[in-house]
This record gives C-alpha cells, sequence and structure tokens, in this order.
C-alpha cells in the first residue's frame, strides 16, 4: 500500500517553476523547480551539489517571493541533469505564508487559472 506520509501537501508544479539556487553562499544559479511544500522542494540541476550541503533558494508563488534556506537531502541522476530534494530551514510566519501561497496556486490549478 502507497501512503502519503508527508506532514504538508506538496505542490507539483504546472511545468517547471524557475527559481534559483545559492550554493555554500554563493551566487544564485537558475534551477527548474518541480514542486514544493512547507518543508522543502524538488528541482533539477545540472551541476554536483554534495549531501547535506547549505543552499538558499529565491522563487516567486504567484508573484509572492520567497528566499529560504535549506539542505540537500536527496539526490539522483535524470539523464543530463541531477534531481535534488531540499529540506527547508523555515520559521513559523514564513511557513504559514508559503503554505498560504501554495494552497492559492494548487486552487488555480485546479481550476484551470493559472497563466504560463
Amino acid at each position: 500500500m502507497n501512503e502519503n506520509r508527508r506532514e504538508f501537501f506538496r505542490v507539483f508544479l504546472q511545468g517547471a517553476v524557475g527559481g534559483k539556487i545559492a550554493i555554500g553562499g554563493g551566487e544564485l544559479q537558475p534551477i527548474d523547480i518541480e514542486d514544493i511544500s512547507v518543508k522543502g522542494l524538488r528541482f533539477l540541476y545540472e551541476e554536483n551539489i554534495p549531501m547535506d550541503e547549505k543552499v538558499a533558494f529565491s522563487f516567486e508563488i504567484l508573484d509572492k517571493p520567497f528566499f529560504l534556506e535549506g539542505t540537500i537531502v536527496r539526490k539522483q541522476q535524470v539523464g543530463d541533469k541531477t534531481e535534488y530534494g531540499a529540506g527547508f530551514e523555515i520559521d513559523q510566519p514564513t511557513a504559514s505564508h508559503l503554505f498560504k501561497q501554495l494552497n492559492y496556486y494548487q486552487i488555480r490549478q485546479r481550476k484551470g487559472v493559472l497563466e504560463d
């Protein structure tokens, strides 16, 4: 039986959504974000990032900007890119704001009213 054991729902983004990553305090680099939850995200990136590396993400959900720090917790090769999973280090007010935006996004996605 396939059971969802996640604490928060995960939003699978309509197409990959662009975001940016800063690795170890470096400059922001573009990434393709595939899904997001309040606790983390999954993304594709061409370069190698070590497990447990500290990273920071910049992205927008429905025109609301987020800048979140986290850690690489999973990686898997997918073609010429690597798929990564990152966990956020997030405070309660920011988590609530992200939860609200993800909920709005998912509602619009289900209604088919998202703009590309």
